[in-house]
C-alpha cells in the first residue's frame, strides 16, 4: 500500500478532516491538500517523510499497550458519592477534604456524569467571588455582567426556576475549592440558603481551615456543613482491597498480579493513586520490551524515576 494510500486508510478510521489530519502530520492543510490531489510542485520526498514518521508513530501506538484510568467504585469511593448523593437530595453542604491524588476529582466528575442536575466547576487560583459567580452564571444561562450581588441573584434565580422544573434541587460541586478565597465561600453559603441547592466542596485539607476561620470566626459558614469526609483517613481502613482494586483496573486483563507484584506497587505508589497510574503506565510499557513481561524489579525501577 502506498503512503497516500496508507494516509487515507488512517484518516478513515480515525473520522479526522484534512485540516486536523495535516495538523498531526506537521504540514500545512495546503500541502496536504494538494499532495493527496498529486498536484504538490514541491519536494514530495520531505512531505512523505513527514507523513511516514506520523504513520509509524500510529503504528506503535496501536500495537503498545496503554494505561487508561477510569473510575473504580472502590469502598472509598462509594462512601464519598453517598455523602454527594445526600448532599444533593439534603440539600446540604457536603466536604470532602484530603491528599492531593486520592480520587477527589474522580469521584465528583462520576457523580456529575450520572446526574444531569449537577454543575461541576473546578477552581484555579484566579477564582474570585465575581469569577465564580461569572462561571455559575454561564452555566445557567444568565447574563454575566453585573456585580456582585446582580450575579448573585441571577444564579438564585435560575437555580429556582430550574428545581421547579425538574421537581427536585440541584447541586453545586465545587473541586480544587481550597483555592476559593472566603468571599467566594460566603456567596457559595448565599445561593445555598436562598436558592436550596446542595453544595460539594472538595479540596486539600486547608479547605476545612478556610471553612472555619483560623480563630472559628467563620461559623456562620462552617456551621452549614452537614458532613465531612478526611479522605486520607478512611483511605487507611480500606487501603488494602481498594488499591488492589484500582491497580486491576490499570493493569491488562491477561496480567496476573502475584503478592509480589502487588507489593511492589503499594510500596512504590505510597498510598497515591495518581504515583500508582503513572507508574503502573510506565512499567507496563517497558514490560513489552524484549517481551521481558512485569516484575517486582521492574516495578522498583520505574519507581526510582518518580519524583519523591
Amino acid at each position: 500500500m502506498s503512503i497516500k494510500d496508507n494516509l487515507n486508510r488512517v484518516m478513515t478510521q480515525k473520522g479526522l478532516s484534512q485540516k486536523k489530519m495535516a495538523a498531526q502530520v506537521g504540514i500545512s492543510n495546503a500541502t496536504l491538500s494538494l499532495y493527496l490531489r498529486g498536484e504538490y510542485s514541491g519536494s514530495i520526498d520531505n512531505v512523505e517523510e513527514s507523513i511516514s514518521n506520523y504513520l509509524a508513530r500510529e503504528e506503535e501506538k496501536a500495537k503498545s499497550r496503554t494505561v487508561r484510568i477510569s473510575f473504580v467504585k472502590t469502598r472509598l469511593a462509594k462512601k464519598c458519592l453517598s455523602l454527594i448523593r445526600d448532599s444533593h437530595l439534603d440539600g446540604d453542604i457536603g466536604v470532602l477534604y484530603g491528599s492531593a491524588g486520592l480520587g477527589k476529582s474522580m469521584v465528583l466528575k462520576h457523580y456529575a456524569s450520572t446526574y444531569k442536575d449537577v454543575l461541576l466547576i473546578e477552581a484555579d487560583p484566579g477564582y474570585t467571588a465575581k469569577v465564580l459567580l461569572q462561571e455559575l452564571c454561564e452555566r445557567l444561562g444568565e447574563s454575566k455582567r453585573g456585580n456582585i450581588h446582580e450575579l448573585t441573584e441571577n444564579c438564585i434565580k435560575a437555580l429556582l426556576a430550574k428545581s421547579a422544573t425538574n421537581g427536585s434541587g440541584w447541586l453545586i460541586a465545587i473541586d480544587e475549592a481550597e483555592l476559593l478565597p472566603y468571599r467566594a465561600l460566603e456567596v457559595l453559603r448565599r445561593i445555598h440558603d436562598r436558592a436550596g441547592v446542595g453544595v460539594v466542596l472538595a479540596g486539600m485539607p486547608r479547605l476545612l481551615l478556610n471553612l472555619k476561620g483560623r480563630m472559628g470566626e467563620y461559623a456562620q459558614l462552617y456551621s452549614r456543613v452537614g458532613m465531612a469526609i478526611d479522605i486520607d483517613a478512611e483511605k487507611v481502613k480500606t487501603d488494602h482491597d481498594d488499591f488492589g482494586a484500582v491497580l486491576a483496573s490499570l493493569l491488562p486483563e491477561d496480567y496476573e498480579c502475584k503478592p509480589a507484584l502487588y507489593s511492589s506497587f503499594h510500596k512504590a505508589a505510597k498510598g497515591n493513586y495518581r504515583r500508582l497510574f503513572k507508574l503502573a503506565r510506565g512499567v507496563v510499557r517497558a514490560s513489552e520490551i524484549d517481551d521481558q513481561g512485569l516484575s517486582p524489579e521492574l516495578v522498583d525501577e520505574y519507581a526510582n524515576m518518580l519524583i519523591h
